[in-house]
């Protein structure tokens, strides 16, 4: 009985679980079933729409790289209705891409389909943006050079005449570039929605992370350069003289003898500027506004240690911050001590900005001081403008004076027949730039743009809104404030010569990040200079000699150095405008070369995409950055402008 029980039980057992076995199987079966009968559906659903989309999408790809081509032919009708065409193309993507919105209930796959419809929504807004450009530019079509559209401006009025029609229109413009700033920050709000780091780094041979960065970081720069842009328009008529004329201090800052703030300050003069029409009242020598300083203010401890035979400080001097409103925040209450006229404003320039408009102008003529152009020289491999301006700019030893009396003691040879300079090649060069035929107004609109972002043009006011509105549009060579990695390389040549015109540089990052973010940085600035020492003037004066550097590298405040190679004297850290700063001096004779090496840590930890913000000093030349991010290597970048660069790593 107990047998039959066992069996009776066994029997029950299989029975169940033949019957759990075929529950299982038909379950499994009905959830093959559903996915399979899902996934026809689905692809009845999505198949069709996306490859309708996939054609759409390429059709829209074809007319925005036309948009290229034809924005490079500066045909701003073709602009306007190539924008039209993509306006249509973009519609039938938006049409299209929506037809797949049964993706957004899905998981994982939502979250690529909102970022599409982030991405349509900010392509929108950039398209309305650039509608609106197209409208607001039209009017100054003839006036800047631009073809396909009848604006305002006579073609064939001079410059100047189309200052004139800019200056007398300007209150026109803000509101269209309000509406401009609108659609570019709707853009930005949608585009960053969109997470870079859900793609892959590559696909099918395309780096579509860093792109989706850098395309988001480019979007976040033209937006806040629209918004800054409006303190500036607000304050143009002021800075034009449209309602009073506005008088300017013109500081021709030597590059050739590069200093913090852009150059030597080797002569000035005061301009006006009323209704945008420019004349010179004075032009003089820094030397001679410095006989008439009546401070003997003892030198700062840099030129003590590193500037031979200067030991006070003299106006001349007086741009030691790479800052320039620090520097004229010191320079000009001083100025106005020599009882020289008192100014609306202060302007640097430079030999770039000069050699660069001389490009576009061609040869000159400057009574009384020969004739300037772009050409090279084969006494210095430089233009000749240069190399003319640094025989009536250029000395090789400073002026002394008597500490007691004031009188001067002693004086190079030239010194008095340098008087004057700047005033006449200004007004030469601005006089043959307004009087340039409408052909060449692109070329001298980029000129003054790429100068301003190469910092050969400066600006600094006394008064806070004007300075305010310049400082919006970086136009006044301020140290800027950045919440990630920072550099700033700055050079102060003390050598009284001109060896910055043969001396050059490249730096090399090497940057390594560990698992928990950790940044430790080397830097290493080669420095060389190629030319013999014996370049020297007509007059028998050294152009090319031995370059004393007192270096300072700007880096993120709270730096830590671990090491620091290749100075000579005088290494140190401090701090500086809201930065570490690490400093030190360092010679470089003719034919040789000269390595700085810096490894430090930065004070917080990252995570990608990398951010840095490099800034230029004014004056320096376009050198090249090479960075690697552990162990790769980053696309090279020629440092023309303050730039901000993003990685992805």
């Amino acid at each position: 009985m107990q047998d039959e029980n066992i069996v009776h039980t066994l029997d029950n057992t299989v029975e169940i679980t033949g019957s759990k076995k075929g529950i299982a199987l038909k379950i499994i079966l009905t959830v093959l079933l559903i996915i399979v009968g899902v996934t026809a559906l689905l692809a009845i659903l999505i198949i069709p729409p996306a490859l309708a989309l996939s054609k759409s999408v390429k059709q829209l790809e074809t007319s925005g790289k036309a948009m290229t081509s034809i924005a490079k032919s500066q045909d701003l009708l073709a602009m306007k209705s190539q924008l039209s065409l993509i306006d249509k193309d973009l519609n039938v993507v938006e049409s299209d891409y929506k037809k797949l919105s049964i993706l957004k209930y899905l998981p994982i796959a939502n979250n690529y389909y909102n970022d599409g419809l982030h991405g349509l929504a900010g392509g929108k807004s950039i398209l309305e943006a650039g509608k609106v450009t197209v409208d607001t530019i039209a009017p100054y079509a003839d006036v800047i050079g631009l073809k396909g559209i009848s604006g305002g401006g006579d073609g064939g009025k001079t410059a100047q005449d189309r200052i004139n029609f800019i200056v007398n229109t300007l209150d026109k413009v803000q509101p269209q570039l309000d509406k401009i700033a609108q659609s570019l920050d709707a853009a930005r709000r949608e585009i960053n929605q969109i997470n870079p780091n859900r793609y892959p780094e590559n696909f099918k041979g395309v780096k579509v992370r860093s792109q989706l960065t850098t395309g988001i970081n480019l979007l976040d720069q033209a937006a806040a350069i629209l918004s800054d842009a409006k303190p500036l328009l607000q304050s143009a008529p002021f800075m034009l003289g449209v309602d009073a004329p506005r008088q300017y201090l013109l500081i021709f800052q030597n590059d050739a003898e590069l200093r913090p703030s852009g150059g030597f300050m080797t002569g000035y003069a005061v301009i006006q500027v009323s209704k945008g029409k420019i004349s010179t009242l004075l032009s003089d020598d820094i030397y001679k506004l410095d006989e008439k300083f009546p401070k003997r203010i003892s030198a700062p401890d840099p030129i003590k240690k590193y500037h031979p035979n200067v030991p006070y400080w003299y106006l001349r001097d007086m741009n030691l911050s790479p800052d320039f409103k620090i520097s004229m925040d010191t320079f000009y209450p001083n100025y106005l001590l020599t009882n020289s006229p008192k100014v609306d404003g202060v302007i640097a320039v430079n030999t770039k900005l000069l050699v660069n408009l001389l490009k576009v102008t061609g040869r000159i003529g400057v009574p009384g001081f020969g004739n300037f152009s772009a050409d090279i020289d084969p006494r210095c491999d430089c233009p000749t403008a240069f190399y003319e301006m640094q025989l009536l700019a250029g000395i090789e030893e400073p002026v002394i004076w008597d500490s007691v009396s004031g009188k001067i003691i002693k004086a190079p040879a030239n010194y008095g027949n340098r008087k004057a300079f700047l005033g006449p090649i200004m007004y030469s060069i601005l006089a043959n730039v307004m009087a340039q035929p409408k052909s060449k107004i692109p070329e001298l609109f980029n000129t003054v743009l790429s100068s301003i972002a190469a910092k050969d043009i400066l600006f600094y006011f006394p008064d806070a809104k004007q300075q305010i509105a310049v400082e919006s549009f970086n136009m006044a060579g301020r140290i800027r404030e950045y919440p990630q990695d920072y550099l700033m390389v700055i050079d102060t040549n003390f050598s009284g010569g001109k060896t910055n015109i043969w001396v050059k540089y490249k730096a090399d990052q090497t940057i390594d990040i560990s698992g928990d973010g950790t940044v430790t940085k080397t830097l290493v600035l080669t420095y060389s200079n190629p030319e013999g020492g014996a370049v020297k003037t007509e007059a028998g004066r050294k152009l090319n000699g031995l370059f004393r550097d007192w270096l300072r590298v700007y880096v993120p405040q709270g730096s830590e150095l671990i090491e620091g190679k290749g100075f000579e004297v005088g290494q140190a850290t401090s701090t500086d405008l809201g930065k570490t700063v690490f400093e030190g001096f360092f010679t470089l004779a003719p034919l040789n070369n000269k390595t700085i090496t810096l490894k430090y840590k930065l004070p917080f930890k990252v995570k990608s995409p990398y951010k840095i913000l490099v800034q230029k000093q004014g004056g320096a030349k376009d050198f090249p950055y090479n960075t690697k991010i552990n162990g790769r290597a980053q696309e090279e970048i020629l440092l023309n402008a303050d730039k901000e660069l993003v990685w992805t790593y």
